[in-house]
């Protein structure tokens, strides 16, 4: 089916909203529901992929959906919907708790979040350890 992107990253599709990639605001997209699952396409390339939701007015976030919409509000880092029970590996999570403390915490946070889009999650999961030690 068809739909269109809010301005929060969202898809309305069957009663209920599943996020997409950031890049995706502004044009159309393809919904593809199967029984289990829920592909949103745009341009033929998949801008998101979640479980399906059988229930009314329910959200489904991917918070990495999110990461480059919090280089403009890093404060959404603490207060987003999408971030609330985010759960991150183990070594970013502790390092995200000890920059928690700091003035730029939440833009350093930010940084690191962003070079996970660009180097990938094994890598920054190795150097926020690395970093701890």
């Amino acid at each position: 089916m068809p739909a269109s992107v809010s301005k929060t990253c969202l898809v309305r599709f069957d009663n209920n909203k599943y996020s997409v990639t950031a890049s995706a605001v502004g044009r159309p997209v393809e919904v593809h529901a199967y029984a289990g699952r829920i592909v949103i396409r745009q341009d033929g390339r998949i801008v998101a992929e979640h479980p399906r939701s059988f229930g009314r007015g329910e959200t489904t976030y991917d918070p990495w959906h999110y990461v480059p919409v919090l280089a403009r509000k890093p404060g959404a880092l603490r207060n987003g919907a999408p971030f609330k029970d985010w759960v991150l590996p183990a070594a970013i999570e502790r390092v995200r708790r000890k920059l928690a403390g700091t003035d730029d915490g939440n833009r350093q946070m930010v940084d690191i979040l962003n070079a996970v889009l660009t180097d990938g999650l094994p890598a920054v999961k190795a150097a926020c350890a690395a970093c701890l030690a």
